[in-house]
């Protein structure tokens, strides 16, 4: 069975720059590592599982779904894809590594890949920003900075460098 991702690919192509051509299967394991690399230590283990679980029943609820929906999925989004876009038409196969060119296109610079990267890592930070908001607004039980797993934290540092957070 396959892993459950907070958003799908077709949310991906539809509501960012990423076109509906893109293989699924080149960003997908971006998708499931910013679950395990940014929400997870966002929501610390247990609020995780929670979400994850009831996200993959399609049993969220009250809070919950809130948070879903406003938070995890666009923060989700943003952060995969801009992780995807300093990536993105590389592949390293048995025969080596390769950078693809489409007819009539040109390539993309390291430079302004970084540049597409940081602004969908700021549209996730601003997301993070409103989170932090809202769950003090809004507690939630399995929210805990202090558990056996991953903590939760309200302190988040994208890899602009930027620090958005009071710890």
């Amino acid at each position: 069975m396959a892993e459950f991702l907070f958003i799908t690919p077709a949310e991906m192509t539809s509501t960012t720059i990423m076109g509906g051509n893109a293989d699924p299967d080149l960003y997908r394991l971006n998708i499931a590592n910013v679950q395990l690399t940014v929400i997870e230590p966002l929501l610390g283990t247990t609020l995780y599982n929670k979400i994850l679980a009831e996200a993959e029943a399609v049993t969220l609820s009250g809070n919950y779904l809130i948070l879903y929906d406003k938070f995890i999925k666009p923060i989700t989004k943003y952060q995969a894809l801009a992780e995807y876009a300093t990536v993105a038409g590389f592949m390293l196969t048995n025969g080596g590594a390769f950078k693809h060119a489409p007819d009539n296109a040109e390539i993309m610079t390291k430079d302004e890949k970084y540049s597409v990267s940081q602004i969908y890592s700021g549209l996730a930070d601003t997301y993070v920003i409103r989170f932090t908001k809202w769950i003090g607004l809004n507690p939630l039980t399995e929210y805990s900075t202090f558990q056996d797993e991953v903590n939760a934290s309200t302190s988040i540092t994208n890899r602009g460098g930027w620090y958005f957070g009071t710890d």
